[in-house]
C-alpha cells in the first residue's frame, strides 16, 4: 500500500481530489477485507514472512490476469471502473490497479484451494470466477453489498453475510476442482470442470438456482431474503460433498 498510496498522492493537482479520495476507499477495503479474512484464518498467530511467502505469487498472478480471469459481469465492471479512471486522467497501469482490487481479494481463498487441491493458481482462479457467474454467488455477492450499514449492527450482520458467502464460494471452487481428479494438470478447461460438475449435481444446483431466481423475481434483497439464499448455496454445497 505504501507505494500504492505514493502513485495517488503523485496526482495532487492532475486530477480531481474526489478520484483521488475514491482510490484511496478503493484500497482501505482491500485492506480491511484481507486484514478480516487473515485473522480468520490465523486466529492464534500470523507469521507474516510466510504469509506474504504463500500469498504473494497469486497475487501477483491475478493482478497481471486482470481482466481476462473475470466472468462476464465482473469484467464489465472492471472496465467501467478502468474507463472511469482513464477518463479522468489517472495514469493507464495506476487505473487498472485500482479496477482489480474488488477481485484481487479473491487471492487470499483461490490461494488456499490451490494448496488444498494441488491445482495451479491459474486453474484455480479460472473454475473460482466462472463458478461465481454460473451459480449467481456474483449477483448475491453484490446485492449483499447494497445492504445498509447506517448503524454498528446493520454493518455487522452485512459483514457477517459477506464472510459467509466468500467462503462458501471457495468451498464450491474446491469441490468443483477436487471433481476434477485433483491432479494439477487435470481439466485444464475451467468451463469443461464446471459443466461435469454440474451435471453430477444437477438436482441441487437446479434447486439453488431456482430459489435464486425466485429471490430475484421479488426485487426484495434485505435481511429477510438474503439469508434464505445462502442457505440454498450452503445447501448446494452439502449435497454436493455428500455426492462426492
Amino acid at each position: 500500500m505504501p507505494d500504492f498510496w505514493e502513485q495517488v498522492e503523485a496526482l495532487d493537482s492532475h486530477v480531481d481530489a474526489h478520484t483521488q479520495v475514491d482510490m484511496f476507499i478503493d484500497a482501505r477495503r482491500l485492506v480491511e477485507r484481507s486484514t478480516r479474512w487473515l485473522i480468520r484464518a490465523r486466529q492464534r498467530s500470523i507469521d507474516i514472512a510466510a504469509t506474504v511467502a504463500q500469498f504473494a505469487p497469486g497475487a501477483a498472478l491475478l493482478a497481471s490476469s486482470l481482466p481476462e480471469l473475470l466472468d462476464v459481469e465482473d469484467r464489465r465492471a472492471w472496465e467501467a471502473r478502468k474507463s472511469t479512471l482513464d477518463r479522468a486522467g489517472v495514469p493507464p497501469e495506476l487505473a487498472a490497479r485500482v479496477a482489480g482490487m474488488p477481485s484481487v481479494f479473491a487471492v487470499l481463498d483461490i490461494a488456499e484451494v490451490a494448496d488444498a487441491t494441488g491445482r495451479g493458481l491459474e486453474a484455480v482462479a479460472s473454475v473460482y470466477f466462472r463458478l461465481g457467474g454460473r451459480l449467481q454467488l456474483d449477483w448475491l455477492r453484490d446485492r449483499i453489498a447494497e445492504l445498509p450499514r447506517a448503524n454498528r449492527w446493520q454493518a455487522l450482520a452485512r459483514s457477517a453475510l459477506r464472510d459467509d458467502l466468500f467462503s462458501l464460494h471457495r468451498a464450491l471452487a474446491q469441490e468443483v476442482l477436487r471433481g476434477a481428479g485433483g491432479a494439477p494438470g487435470a481439466g485444464a478447461n475451467a468451463e469443461a470442470e464446471i459443466d461435469a460438475w454440474t451435471r453430477a449435481n444437477a438436482a441441487a444446483v437446479e434447486r439453488s438456482r431456482s430459489m435464486l431466481s425466485d429471490i430475484r423475481a421479488t426485487r426484495i434483497f434485505d435481511l429477510t431474503t438474503l439469508p434464505v439464499a445462502l442457505r440454498e448455496v450452503r445447501n448446494l454445497l452439502q449435497d454436493a460433498a455428500e455426492i462426492s
